[in-house]
Order: structure tokens, then sequence, then C-alpha cells
């Protein structure tokens, strides 16, 4: 498999509200290192959209690397959000959200990215989810919401400029990913909850 080009962003989302696939759940969670099995233990939505949430990371880094990464290739920090394990040696990061029935995880290489999601109506909400996705791509804690500077086409936080790009694939919610450097393409995908844990 070709890598996709470095400014191409991929998002993969799905949506929780089908079917939930329990043996095949279990089994990509039994392939979790430790750390990851933990923070996933219990049956409780949240830790279901984390599992959906690591799968969509697996399968679009496995588009963007070209590499056929399994669930073992995640390194998890409490505190921190899962990582490509440091041996891999690949130059790319991964952002995950979710809330209400999605979930979604935004796949770059050659920079920083974050994303966030939020269910809802609030006009404020556009403006929370592009402060909240700068804060988690310079993987800051929300703390740190108060020191984005928004911009027309992103925001500063901490001497660091962020490139937005809101996304309109969530009906009755906001999203926006900002990544470091301007993006070049967006390689958008659902997945119904079946294929996303097809092995």
């Amino acid at each position: 498999m070709q890598a996709v080009e470095s400014q191409t962003l991929i998002l993969y989302h799905s949506d929780l509200r089908g079917q939930w696939p329990e043996e095949a759940a279990r089994a990509l969670t039994r392939r979790l290192r430790y750390l990851g099995r933990l923070a996933l233990e219990g049956d409780s939505q949240p830790a279901r959209a984390s599992l959906a949430g690591l799968a969509l990371a697996l399968k679009g880094l496995r588009r963007m690397t070209g590499l056929a990464l399994e669930p073992g290739d995640l390194t998890y920090v409490p505190g921190e959000k899962p990582r490509l394990a440091a041996e891999l040696a690949t130059p790319h990061d991964f952002s995950i959200a979710h809330s209400g029935p999605y979930v979604a995880c935004a796949v770059v290489a050659g920079m920083a990215v974050g994303l966030d999601l939020e269910f809802g109506a609030h006009p404020r909400l556009p403006e929370w989810v592009a402060r909240e996705a700068a804060v988690k791509g310079a993987t800051l804690g929300v703390r740190a919401i108060g020191e984005v500077e928004l911009a027309a086409d992103g925001a500063h936080l901490r001497g660091q400029r962020w490139y937005a790009r809101p996304l309109e694939c969530f009906p009755g919610a906001s999203a926006c990913v900002m990544t470091q450097l301007p993006l070049t393409g967006l390689e958008a995908q659902a997945f119904s909850l079946r294929e996303l844990f097809a092995s």
C-alpha cells in the first residue's frame, strides 16, 4: 500500500448508534498493550467510543503509512493521548475525538494534529471546538484553552501557529481539526461499526 501525501489529512469516523460488535471489540481490546487495555475496562459508552477511536486510528495510520500496524503498536502514557510506538520511527500524528453518537480520528504525517468534536447546537460550539483542537494538537491540558488566540484561518497558542479546518460531516455537531501546516487535501470516510472492527 502506498503512503498518502504528507499534507493530506485522513479523517475516519463512525456513528456509535449501530449494533456494537461485542466479540470483535473484545478481540481488539485483548491485542492492545496493557495500559491501553486498562483505560478501556468496562462496557460504558465512553469506553466503547474510545475503543472505536483506536480502531479508527489504526485504519487511518495503516492507510497513511502503508504499514500493517497492529493494536500493540500503539503506546500509552497516563494523562496523554495514545501514540505510535517509538520503535516504528514514523513521523505520523493522530487525534481522536468523540461526542454524542460520533467518534472520529484525524491522521497526518510530518506535523502535529488536534481534533475536537462536540455534539450539540450551541452558537459558541464552533469556537470551543477550534480552541480545544489547538490545545489537543499542542498536547496541552484543558486549562490552556484560555490561552488560545483564534484567527480567521486558525489559532495561535504559546508562540505556535495552528491552521484550522472546520469539518461538516457530523450532523448536529461541531468539529474542527488544527494542524501545524496548511493542509492540501482531506480524505474523509465513514465506517459502520461492523466495518470498523473487521480484521
